[in-house]
């Protein structure tokens, strides 16, 4: 996930600054058209990119970004991975509240614990990334205000929502020793068993259903989607560690439907669009699968490592 998170900051950046030299070369050759008013022909917004990690000091940690960009085209990255969110820092002894907005690309969400034989869905992990949290947090306003409530609301629905499951998880293993000498230290230790830290995978069962909403954690007073989502890919890590294992995936694709005229003409509409197959991708092959092969498979729900959903 860091890889396809870095990804894209990449391919925004790229853009970005593609897009400004195109600009540069348009006004170098006199082809741009003058501004009507100040702020009017360029746009700088200034948005702080969100890690998915809660930060009290900062509200959350982020890392910022300004982004550069022409009030008649957006980016590719910003039109479909472009959440944003409002984070909110209320004192729980005066009242008084501070908040910012963030942006994500991606969501990363918990998973819970693979013991139990009830499957997780993905509503619980969104239930715990945005539910409130209590912060120890001192006041600007107030010398009593020691702590403070933490809440996330969504204000700008994502085309394209991007999470990324918290599988891997620290943990420390004793590596044995061979009860040789090491000769290193010129053989005055003994080679001993000792912890190494390990991140090792949670395979608890995730439950991916094919819709999705994120209706409950939009914020009351934003005007924006109905914030139902549909899944069309999802990636899959068969292993047991972060450091060893293979991927696959599976990705849903539209097929177009002729209609009855454009059959008689031999030809497909592209008024009509068709009915839509899943497909799972293993290196070179790749196999059409049902719904339920993707989404009720023991092993995928196991092993379900990241999912893509498209705005309906």
């Amino acid at each position: 996930h860091e890889f396809l998170s870095d990804l894209i900051d990449f391919l925004h950046d790229e853009l970005a600054a593609e897009k400004c030299d195109n600009d540069a070369s348009k006004e170098d050759e006199g082809d741009s058209k003058p501004a009507a008013a100040a702020g009017e022909d360029k746009i700088v917004v200034e948005e702080h990119i969100g890690s998915s990690n809660h930060d009290p000091d900062e509200v959350k940690n982020e890392s910022s970004a300004k982004l550069t960009t022409t009030n008649n085209a957006a980016l590719p990255t910003d039109d479909f991975f472009h959440l944003k969110v409002r984070v909110c820092l209320e004192c729980n002894s005066c009242g008084y509240s501070r908040s910012k907005d963030e942006l994500y690309r991606h969501l990363s969400i918990e998973v819970g614990n693979a013991n139990e034989n009830d499957i997780w869905t993905v509503e619980q992990g969104l239930k715990q990334f945005f539910h409130s949290e209590k912060r120890d947090v001192k006041c600007e306003k107030c010398d009593d205000g020691k702590t403070a409530t933490q809440t996330i609301e969504i204000i700008s629905c994502p085309k394209a929502l991007l999470l990324h499951f918290k599988r891997f998880i620290v943990t420390q293993e004793l590596k044995p020793g061979n009860g040789k000498y090491d000769k290193e230290s010129d053989g005055k230790s003994e080679n001993k068993a000792a912890f190494e830290m390990v991140l090792k995978k949670n395979k608890a069962k995730i439950l991916l259903e094919e819709s999705l909403s994120i209706t409950p954690f939009i914020g009351d007073k934003v005007k924006s989607p109905d914030g139902l989502y549909r899944l069309c890919g999802v990636v899959h890590h068969i292993g047991n560690t972060a450091s060893s294992g293979h991927y696959t995936s599976c990705a849903k694709r539209k097929l177009a439907v002729a209609s009855d005229d454009s059959k008689a003409a031999g030809g497909i509409s592209d008024e009509k669009v068709a009915e839509e197959e899943w497909v799972f991708f293993d290196d070179r092959v790749g196999r059409k699968k049902s719904l339920d092969y993707v989404v009720d498979t023991e092993k995928n729900q196991r092993n379900c490592y990241l999912a893509l959903y498209e705005l309906r």
